[in-house]
Order: structure tokens, then sequence, then C-alpha cells
């Protein structure tokens, strides 16, 4: 797993995060984090890379930070920390690229951000996902992550986690 780091979206991540975006969408599923999406209910189409940068960073300013992780120069996936607990969403949001996952990436990458939501004043840490998502509730446990409860949000059995310390 060595050389995986988390970075913040930059210019310099054009390429890479248009590569990765194209693979996401023509796999098909659930984008998430929801900050990596090229559109939103306000642009109709895709918006531009400067665009969504713009908008990466106005949310830095008031509700969540995100990262990409890394492996060398390519993009693995993404985190979003939330300052907030967002409901049922909790402090974050994770996903990992359709052709790296299944490779502990995800559980990687919670722990590479567990220490930055940490500094932020987050604790404890609450993480969700859908009852029926294995390998994202490996990846809470993986990291300490106990089992709360289990909520339905919009139809959808959601488990809830936390992580202490």
């Amino acid at each position: 797993m060595g050389n995986l780091r988390l970075e913040r979206p930059a210019p310099e991540h054009k390429a890479r995060y248009e590569a990765m975006m194209d693979e996401w969408e023509s796999f098909g599923g659930r984008l998430n984090p929801g900050a990596i999406r090229r559109h939103s209910d306000q642009e109709e189409g895709s918006i531009s890379y400067e665009h969504w940068l713009r908008r990466v960073r106005e949310d830095r300013e008031t509700r969540q930070d995100l990262y990409f992780l890394m492996k060398e120069e390519r993009i693995l996936g993404a985190i979003s920390i939330r300052y907030q607990c967002a409901a049922v969403d909790g402090h974050c949001g994770y996903g990992i690229r359709p052709s790296e996952r299944r490779k502990g990436y995800a559980t990687a990458m919670l722990a590479l951000a567990l220490p930055l939501m940490r500094a932020y004043g987050i604790h404890p840490i609450y993480i969700s996902c859908a009852k029926d998502n294995i390998g994202s509730a490996k990846t809470i446990l993986n990291n300490g992550g106990k089992w709360i409860e289990e909520v339905l949000d919009e139809g959808e059995q959601v488990s809830i986690y936390q992580i202490d310390g």
C-alpha cells in the first residue's frame, strides 16, 4: 500500500481527475463522495474542471474539505470530510474508482483521513453506509468503527457507525 497520500484537488490534477470521472461515470452506479461530481442541480450539463475546483474551494470555507487519494500520480478515489455531522451522511463520504476497488484502498484512505478529522475537532466521528454496502462497512470496521444503529433514509436502510479516539 506504500506511497498513498491525500491531496487537495489542484489545477495540476485536471487530466487525472477527468480520467477518473470518465471511468466512474461509464461504470454507472452511485458516485461517492458527491463532492466529486462534475454537475450540480444548479448547472445544466457538465461543468469545467476550473469551475468545479472553485466549488471545492468554496465548500472548504464553509462545510467540507475534499481530498484525492493518490498513489504516485494516479487518483484512486476521494474522501470528503464534513465539518458538521450531516444527519444520516455522517462526517465523511468516500469512494474508490471502479478499477481500483477491493484492494484495500478505501480502508487506507479512511485511515489517512481520521487524523485530519480529529484535527478539525471532530470527535467522535460518525460514518454511515448503505446496509448492503459490505465493502464500506468493512472499511469503517477496519478503522475502529463500532455499529451504532440502523435508520431508514429515503427508503434505504443505512447503518451508522462511530469511531472514537
